[in-house]
């Protein structure tokens, strides 16, 4: 296996590979921004119906969820940087392909047929963010999250604006193509290839290596509550991130870029979380910092949820960009504490499983609020889910042991922790 793909590298990180993975990441986080962005204005350009607006969604999610654990094996077999390589390519011929058609329906189409290539970039990305994570410590566990966070939300809203204003929508995803091809070139900086001899050194393939990520899930019961907040952060992102720009148009009589703006907002909030607040959990322990997080989402989708007055949205992003960045510091530190125990080959897979599973969630709450009481009602029941799981957290002993355990008591549990 290569060097930043196996479990135990302890050399120091050059600049280079940490400049160019943060600029790979950013890059990567902007393509997938600027195509969330124009999906969502390109299907109130379309008169997309709720129901219509709601499969758009979670078409963005159903591929992920079915390719996730397969690619997680092409990553150990062939190496990060190869699967890469081949999931720009792909892409970019996609988005050149969906320029060509011109209505709603087409474009569910061709959201979900990108979505089943996405997990051959966020698998390989997250395969060798968790490898660092440790070296990097707390006080720094956001900061490559956060470049990829910083292109998605603050950039991709005003650039993904930009485009459509400067060249429509159709040729928009042209932009959106050479967003892809662009990381891929950068991607020889910070991925390495696997020789020919790893290659041939692997085991023969067999069925069961793409359920061993499964067989972890299984096994590891901390670790499934992790997953569990993973999949509520993603769905409490993913909805807020497609469905407040159609609410704020729909419901408060925003103007369109006033409404993208709310995005920016957030994720101006979530990115300098995600880089100021990592030394926090260590300061405070993770239990509070879990906790703070859950309680700060909660409120926010509670607000977004029964607000009637439009200046309340603008408060109620912020805070939840703010929850959104303290979980998934939080939630990426417990990732990176199982797979040092295992392998991240395995841990990755689920990493992007568990997120495509919350966005599919959250399209379908929006198909279904969308189309009987109204599309922001969706947030409620959101928001009573992440007040539960503060509860849960807050009484779980058997969470809290795994959160304050090192990587030698994560292994033991790893061996005996049966649900």
């Amino acid at each position: 296996m290569s060097s930043v793909e196996s479990n135990l590298v302890h050399a120091p990180l050059s600049m280079k590979f940490i400049g160019s993975f943060i600029l790979l990441s950013i890059l990567a986080g902007l393509g997938m921004g600027v195509f969330r962005v124009l999906t969502s204005l390109y299907g109130v350009e379309l008169n997309a119906s709720g129901l219509q607006l709601g499969l758009i969604s979670a078409a963005q999610s159903i591929g992920i969820l079915l390719m996730a654990l397969p690619i997680g094996v092409l990553v150990k077999r062939l190496g990060s940087l190869k699967v890469f390589t081949i999931g720009s390519l792909v892409g970019a011929s996609l988005f050149m392909f969906g320029s060509l058609f011109h209505n709603a329906w087409a474009l569910v189409l061709i959201t979900a047929l990108v979505s089943f290539v996405m997990p051959m970039r966020f698998v390989s990305i997250n395969t060798v963010f968790l490898t660092h994570l440790r070296r990097l410590g707390p006080s720094k566990a956001g900061w490559f999250r956060g470049s990829h966070m910083m292109g998605f939300f603050m950039m991709a809203p005003s650039l993904g604006v930009f485009f459509i204003s400067t060249v429509g929508y159709q040729k928009s995803f042209w932009c959106v193509a050479a967003l892809f091809l662009i990381a891929m070139m950068l991607a020889p900086l910070c991925f390495e290839a696997k020789s020919q001899t790893e290659r041939d050194a692997q085991p023969k393939f067999k069925f069961k290596e793409i359920l061993e990520p499964l067989q972890l899930i299984k096994s590891h019961q901390p670790l499934r509550t992790v997953c569990l907040l993973e999949i509520l952060t993603s769905i409490a992102t993913n909805t807020f991130g497609f469905f407040i720009v159609v609410i704020a148009i729909q419901n408060f009589a925003f103007a369109e870029h006033s409404a993208v703006m709310l995005l920016t907002v957030q994720g101006i909030v979530f990115v300098g979380s995600l880089f100021g607040l990592g030394g926090l959990a260590e300061w405070l322990g993770y239990q509070k910092f879990y906790l703070i997080g859950l309680s700060c989402v909660s409120g926010a989708l509670f607000a977004l949820a029964l607000l009637k007055e439009a200046l309340g949205l603008w408060p109620a992003s912020a805070l939840l960009g703010l929850g959104l960045g303290i979980l998934h510091i939080a939630n990426f530190m417990s990732f990176a504490k199982v797979g040092e125990a295992t392998e991240m080959t395995k841990v990755s897979p689920i990493l992007a499983l568990v997120g495509p599973t919350g966005g599919l969630l959250g399209g379908v709450i929006g198909m279904v609020f969308g189309s009987s009481v109204g599309l922001q009602w969706l947030f409620l029941p959101i928001a009573i889910a992440f007040a539960g799981m503060a509860i849960y957290i807050n009484f779980s002993q058997r969470f809290l042991t795994f959160i304050q355990s090192d990587t030698s008591h994560t292994t033991q549990q790893l061996e005996g922790s049966k649900s």
